[in-house]
């Protein structure tokens, strides 16, 4: 949906533009690049869920006996009452990573409804704040306050990609970040369309199961869509420079390598690397992606698990980050007295 939107818009692209040539020279965190499709794409996958649910993506048989792992991480929580299971998600994908496994698809089908990070589906509602947080008001905003060697940068992505300069010249920089990454991981073979959200936006939508989102649209978008034009700049800046540097590139790859072994030690040493230096983007994802929406995430879990009726059982998935670390959703529930236990 949100590319149709950008798609729609198709205004012409201007290449002469009043530019800053200033450029933040700080060390550009070496991971930034993994780490976004944990954290950052949940609105641009979520956005691209089948209007034919049936005949496209990944399918949604029940696994047999030959199935091996396919990812992420499940626990299991329990209290007040009731039951809940936790997963851990990546908002891109490949066909063979469903259906998930057999123990995830099990707790998938013993539960009533299915929450995920965002729901999406009001997509008159959602063009409105892609509007307001992730979109310049006409064409010749766009680029104005982009450094001319960033723009620079990002033409020969977009080429790279294939993309044409129209798709994107309405996009403030925080969210051709993100698309552009979204691109990469496409081109080695992980789409945003076989992310898995979208597995389990589609699963509650062919079981008929009401589908729940834990942070609301707006939320997720006010994020980086707040941030100052500079700093965005920034975050895009870190973002192509990964994109631009082919060691940094591939490192996109040992994101689903952990997620496709479960791996959440490997996620937090790959975490603890890339906010470990001075950089705006390290300090900003971890205190703002992370510490700072791992509580809500915790409260909207637990408000899952005060409500509805006693043998009502939950199932939320959220970007694997979430649960790693002492900040983790699964410790912040268990430090509140429920039972968290990890069960896949």
């Amino acid at each position: 949906m949100l590319r149709q939107i950008i798609d729609n818009l198709r205004y012409r692209f201007k290449t002469h533009q009043r530019m800053s040539e200033r450029r933040d020279d700080r060390h550009t965190p070496r991971y930034l690049l993994p780490l976004l499709p944990l954290l950052l794409a949940a609105l641009y996958a979520a956005s691209s869920v089948a209007k034919d649910i049936g005949a496209k993506s990944a399918a949604l048989a029940t696994p047999t006996s030959k199935e091996v792992r396919r990812g992420g991480a499940l626990f299991k929580i329990e209290g007040s009452g009731h039951t809940a299971y936790l997963f851990g998600t990546v908002h891109v994908g490949s066909a063979d990573f469903f259906p998930l496994a057999p123990p995830v698809m099990t707790a998938l089908g013993q539960s009533s409804r299915i929450a995920i990070e965002i729901d999406a589906s009001d997509t008159q509602a959602v063009s409105q704040l892609l509007q307001e947080y992730a979109l310049y008001p006409n064409d010749s905003a766009s680029g104005q306050d982009m450094p001319l060697a960033l723009h620079q940068q990002v033409s020969k992505l977009l080429e790279k990609y294939r993309m044409q300069p129209t798709d994107v010249v309405r996009m403030k920089p925080w969210l051709l970040a993100t698309v552009l990454t979204t691109e990469e991981y496409a081109r080695h073979g992980f789409p945003k369309e076989q992310g898995v959200d979208n597995y389990l936006a589609r699963y509650a939508q062919t079981r008929h199961k009401p589908l729940i989102g834990l942070e609301s649209v707006e939320y997720q978008l006010s994020l980086l869509g707040n941030l100052s034009i500079a700093d965005q700049n920034r975050f895009l800046q870190d973002t192509v420079d990964d994109l631009r540097d082919p060691v940094r590139a591939r490192k996109a790859l040992q994101l689903v390598t952990l997620w496709r072994s479960g791996d959440l030690q490997g996620l937090e040493k790959l975490l603890k690397e890339m906010t470990s230096d001075d950089t705006f983007t390290g300090k900003f994802i971890q205190r703002a992606l992370l510490d700072g929406r791992n509580p809500a995430l915790a409260d909207a879990i637990e408000k899952l698990l005060t409500t509805g009726e006693a043998n009502e059982t939950t199932f939320s998935g959220i970007g694997m980050l979430h649960l790693v670390g002492a900040n983790s959703v699964q410790t912040l529930l268990r430090q509140r007295g429920y039972s968290v236990h990890r069960i896949y």
